[in-house]
């Protein structure tokens, strides 16, 4: 079976343009050819053109093959989907077997819900954009994604469809919703019933002291909902002006799928390749290194990263999804240098000059700045309302990384 899908481009400005055409083999037919993509003509003649992924669709009239044949399409166009959260929500939705869960059928499901500025159709235009639902249903939502995290097939259909509404393109695979109020659109971002710390104020916490430390991160708000509490970031994908700026992960532009093994190296040469602001965007990438090591962001994972497209071209997304290390993990999934476990100061600064930061003193004076910011993070852990036994048990490990960092600071 093929399935064939346009595919719209919201841009800036809100206008719609048609990018192009996928044809996607389903995985289980025998012999099945990756899928494939073109650019149609109007787009390719269009002013406001740009290549969907910098690296591996150029702006030409040709047919490109899929780099993820388990899926069948370039991760560029899988990067629209939603992870293990809202897939559950779209499997209930529905009501998808296990063999209808493949990422072809998905994208055809998807329509325009999906983050970014992508939207796929089989026929016609794309109808207006709905980013969300309203802020003022955020307890309501709270409660709906704890009921179905708990038990998805325990509410009825009626429960469920403000719950769809908002929350099936979101990725990663907490509970989570797509929100808005009269100031933008929003990511909520609810604590989990499989939770042993508040992760919701451990993050918002977190994203503080990464905004003080220097690194451009998205806005993020603390939300009281009675007993519950909610984190609210807006979305960088959404401007002001009501359009879209487009997305790609780092992980499509690394061709990474499945399990990997990559480093912040490997990000830096992306930027290198793609930003138009590299210096600043190499920057930024190395700061935000130094934070994830000091702090134990170890989940800091391909798809943590994005390249966005404005209107000044591709530059690093601000960061997002920042916490401590939660898991007890033992190392980061990136590499620092060789090592997914950096001891000492050294070698966090070996790495200075693969993001174009030559000299020493300039790498160790950003260190240090960093090192200033997360060594205070006992008040902003009490500004955020992580409770007391949370912040000894996650400042314990925090301590113990800074110490092993900078031993003598």
């Amino acid at each position: 079976m093929i399935i064939k899908l346009n595919a719209w481009l919201t841009l800036p400005t809100g206008d719609l343009l048609r990018v192009g055409e996928l044809a996607i083999k389903d995985p289980d037919s025998r012999g099945a050819l990756p899928g494939q993509f073109r650019y149609v003509p109007e787009y390719l003649e269009a002013s406001q053109a740009f290549s969907l992924d910098p690296l591996h669709l150029p702006l030409v009239a040709a047919l490109f093959d899929a780099d993820r044949p388990h899926s069948g399409v370039h991760g560029v166009f899988e990067d629209s989907l939603p992870d293990d959260w809202g897939r559950k929500l779209m499997a209930r939705r529905y009501k998808l077997g296990r063999a209808e869960q493949r990422v072809p059928h998905l994208l055809q499901l998807l329509g325009d819900q999906g983050l970014g500025a992508l939207r796929y159709l089989e026929k016609g235009t794309p109808a207006p954009l709905a980013i969300g639902v309203s802020c003022r249903h955020l307890a309501e939502l709270a409660l709906m994604a704890e009921k179905f995290e708990q038990d998805p097939t325990a509410m009825a259909e009626d429960e469920l469809s403000m719950l769809f509404q908002a929350g099936s393109s979101p990725g990663g695979a907490r509970p989570k919703a797509l929100v808005v109020d009269e100031n933008g659109a929003y990511l909520a971002k609810f604590a989990s019933s499989k939770d042993a710390l508040d992760v919701v104020s451990l993050e918002a916490a977190t994203m503080e002291l990464a905004r003080r430390a220097g690194i451009e991160t998205a806005v993020a708000n603390l939300v009281a909902l009675g007993s519950r509490k909610c984190l609210l970031v807006k979305r960088f994908d959404v401007n002001a002006a009501g359009g879209r700026n487009h997305l790609v992960s780092m992980q499509s532009l690394l061709k990474a799928d499945g399990y990997y093994n990559a480093g912040y190296r490997d990000l830096a040469e992306v930027i290198k390749h793609v930003s138009a602001a590299p210096q600043r965007d190499l920057r930024m990438l190395y700061r935000q290194m130094v934070f994830n090591v000091m702090i134990g962001n170890t989940d800091d994972h391909l798809k943590n990263f994005c390249m966005l497209h404005d209107d000044l071209g591709w530059r690093l997304s601000p960061a997002f999804d920042l916490v401590p290390n939660i898991g007890a993990n033992q190392g980061h999934v990136l590499r620092i240098g060789l090592d997914n476990c950096p001891q000492g100061i050294e070698k966090v600064l070996a790495e200075a000059k693969y993001f174009g930061i030559k000299r020493r003193q300039v790498a160790l004076a950003l260190a240090v700045q960093v090192y200033e910011v997360v060594a205070g993070w006992g008040p902003v852990f009490a500004e955020c309302g992580v409770p007391a036994n949370d912040a000894k048990i996650i400042g314990k490990d925090i301590n113990n990384r800074l110490k092993r960092v900078i031993p003598s600071a």
